[in-house]
Order: structure tokens, then sequence, then C-alpha cells
């Protein structure tokens, strides 16, 4: 995953997801999909919050990621829910070896799915749709993922059956201030200008009249959600 994980970033997402129950909804939807399955891998797992998720609802879980802080910070989280059927492992995807019932990717801009289909009886891929609401002005996105349109164009192309659906939830970023807000989107948009920073923050910032997290820059993410047969 390309994001920049560190004591901020962290701090940030867990807050919205908090805030939001992002990965509960979505959690909600992959359910039901592992009925029959006992083995689970969240590749490109970030913080693991829907692996945090779903621990209920699957025996055992791996979570897969390349940065040390997001791994660190799920170790954390698993021992402050005593969960412990996670196992989250600090790893390339491009060097995974095992295979399991259930692989899932989620908001993954890396190796292309079906590089993961022998791996699994069944892969979940959720990917962002093309959103009009960002936490930051659109012009100072750094890279960009790969959308619904664009993957589900790949797999049609490739000869790949799936089956998809599309969901849409709120995960905006609750704030403590105006100028956590400010430091939110400079860390977002590196390089923004002082007065598009202000600008933007004008129209989405929102005062939420609330005392834990008085502001709000709101946000609904839309998505797809692809399940394809593996190979195993």
């Amino acid at each position: 995953m390309n994001f920049d994980w560190n004591s901020n970033t962290i701090e940030w997402y867990q807050a919205a997801n908090e805030y939001s129950g992002f990965f509960k909804n979505i959690a909600n939807l992959i359910a039901p999909k592992l009925e029959g399955y006992s083995t689970f891998c969240d590749i490109g797992c970030g913080l693991g919050l829907i692996d945090l998720e779903l621990s209920k609802s699957i025996n055992n879980i791996t979570c897969i990621d390349i940065n040390e802080n997001a791994i660190e910070a799920l170790k954390k989280s698993i021992v402050d829910k005593n969960i412990s059927n996670i196992k989250p492992c600090l790893m390339d995807c491009q060097d995974i070896k095992e295979n399991w019932d259930v692989i899932y990717t989620s908001f993954f801009g890396g190796l292309e799915l079906e590089n993961f289909i022998p791996h699994c009886k069944k892969l979940i891929s959720v990917v962002n749709k093309r959103n009009l609401a960002e936490l930051y002005p659109d012009k100072y996105r750094r890279f960009q993922k790969r959308t619904t349109e664009e993957v589900a164009q790949e797999l049609t192309q490739k000869g790949i059956t799936y089956s998809f659906r599309e969901a849409s939830f709120e995960f905006g970023q609750p704030l403590l201030s105006r100028q956590d807000a400010r430091d939110f989107v400079k860390t977002q948009a590196p390089g923004i200008t002082t007065e598009d920073l202000e600008a933007f923050l004008s129209l989405h910032l929102r005062e939420t009249g609330e005392l834990k997290y008085p502001f709000l820059i709101p946000r609904t993410k839309s998505m797809g959600i692809f399940e394809i047969e593996g190979e195993l």
C-alpha cells in the first residue's frame, strides 16, 4: 500500500473508522461470504481494521503488509482487544507462498488480482469507485489507485469471471480543532498552498457540535466488491 503510516496518520485513520464505523459496515457485507471457510488472508492489510471486525466470523486470519508501523499498530490492537486468531506478518505480497481459503484485498493498489487466484479458493477485493467527495483537493493527489471500472475492464479482458456489487459508506475525518484539520490536509496533500488549504477547509470543514471531535470533513466513500473463484 502506498501510504505513509506514522503516529499521526494512524491516529487519524483509526479515529475516522471509530467515528463512522466504516470497516464494521464493510465487514457486515463480507462476513456472509466467509461461511464454510476457515482461513483468511488480508493482503495489504494496513491497520487491519477489517480483520478486527471479521475475527469472530472466521477461524484464522493472516494479515500481510509491507509497512512496519502499520503491522505494529495492528499488533497493539490485537492485544488491546484480546484477539487470538489474527496473525500479522511484515512481508511483501509478492513473496507469499502459502494458500488460504479466502484472500481479501481492500483498496489495494498493487499487483493484478490474478496473481492471488492460485493461492485461494475465493478472492474478494474491495475497490474504489470514482469518488467526488475527498479529504483534500484532488489536484494534490500523489497517486491513483485502480477504480472499479478499470478492474472490471481488466478482468473481462483477461477472461476472469467475477461477481460484483456496489456499496457506499460514510468515511469522513473527525478532527480535534481547526489546526488539527490544517495539519491533516497538509499531511494528505504535501505542498498544498495556504490559499488552497484555507479555501478547501472553508468549503468542506464542518462543526459537529460534539465534544470529542468538534470538526469533521465529511466524505461518502463508494466502492465495488469483486468476488472471484480461486484455483485451489
